[in-house]
């Protein structure tokens, strides 16, 4: 079997697809209508919609009637927002699509990630404003919530911020593309090092370095406003994260949410509001996604819109290490009640 595939086995496939179904059913109930994509497209046509480093981890082969090079489905994001620019899915705004899909990225042995992906993903497009980006993000928690998952934490950032700093600093665009890779690692030294590199003054450093480490809540907001100093890319991107925070904490979501002023998406294509999701004992986010203004105008026209993209895999996992984890403290739990009992 290659490596990074695997064969799902009769009572896991039961599991997976009962959870499949169950996210698919609470996304319907929001209003999603449910989208089938072609597990793969022509490399010209979708590779607008794919960052370099995506179209290098792709798996291509030859069209054997017409010699054009194909790709199987490495995002689809990318796949939906090429479907709406085409107008496949008609006019009407806003749009409210779901999917279940794999995706296919070539990744090295020795990384320890799937080649194949199994996601259940939401996009919400044509709407600009917080209350979208607050519904994506509550669909999401709603779908955790749903499926059985209790302990989870979500992430939430803007772009924007961290990359007006680097651009306030004079980076040079592949400076600012190596120095957003550091961020979204939380690697701070090598961080260091490309500052160094590009001659970034230490007030400007001092800025950089403290913002993928601002987490925690509310005031992280506050701390982020002192390092904007005035410089209105940075404001605007903090008053958007601010005011989808503060919907979310209204609507009783604060104890799942913290912020992240360096907080970033694997994709470039993401330019406002971003999340990931992560669960206790998983080492890795479970999904997450954000706003993406521009994407679809890589293939027509510029139409605001934001989504989520669940990895199945992850999420089961998650749930069986929590309900293994309940099974065991409960044991604990009637074994000390049995104790307690024998000694009265």
């Amino acid at each position: 079997m290659p490596v990074g595939m695997a064969t799902i086995l009769p009572e896991a496939a039961r599991h997976v697809r009962r959870l499949e179904a169950q996210l698919l059913a609470e996304i319907g109930r929001w209003g999603y209508d449910e989208i089938i994509l072609p597990t793969f497209e022509y490399l010209d046509v979708l590779a607008p919609g794919l960052e370099p480093d995506l179209i290098e981890k792709c798996f291509t082969f030859a069209d054997r009637t017409t010699g054009r090079i194909m790709l199987l489905r490495p995002d689809a994001t990318a796949q939906i927002a090429r479907t709406v620019a085409m107008g496949m899915v008609g006019s009407r705004l806003p749009l409210k699509l779901s999917y279940r899909a794999s995706v296919f990225r070539h990744e090295p042995e020795h990384a320890g990630r799937d080649r194949e992906i199994f996601q259940v993903g939401a996009e919400l497009i044509g709407a600009d404003d917080a209350a979208a980006d607050t519904e994506i993000i509550s669909l999401l928690i709603d779908c955790l919530r749903h499926v059985g998952l209790r302990s989870f934490k979500i992430s939430l950032g803007h772009v924007g911020f961290f990359k007006g700093l680097l651009v306030r600093a004079g980076l040079t665009g592949d400076g600012q593309k190596r120095a957003e890779q550091a961020a979204a690692r939380k690697d701070l030294p090598r961080l260091q090092e490309i500052l160094t590199e590009e001659r970034v003054s230490k007030s400007f450093v001092r800025a950089i370095l403290e913002a993928p480490e601002l987490c925690g809540q509310a005031e992280v907001l506050a701390r982020g406003r002192r390092l904007a100093a005035g410089e209105k890319p940075l404001l605007q991107a903090l008053d958007r994260l601010t005011k989808v925070y503060r919907c979310l904490c209204d609507a009783g979501h604060e104890d799942v949410l913290f912020l992240d002023l360096g907080e970033f998406r694997g994709f470039d294509y993401y330019d406002g509001v971003v999340f990931d999701v992560f669960a206790e004992g998983i080492g890795v986010e479970l999904g997450g996604g954000g706003r993406y203004d521009h994407l679809i105008g890589r293939f027509g026209r510029d139409i605001p819109s934001t989504g989520f993209a669940l990895n199945v895999d992850r999420l089961f996992r998650g749930l069986d290490l929590a309900s293994r984890t309940n099974d065991v403290a409960a044991r604990n739990g009637q074994g000390r009640g049995d104790r307690t009992k024998r000694g009265t």
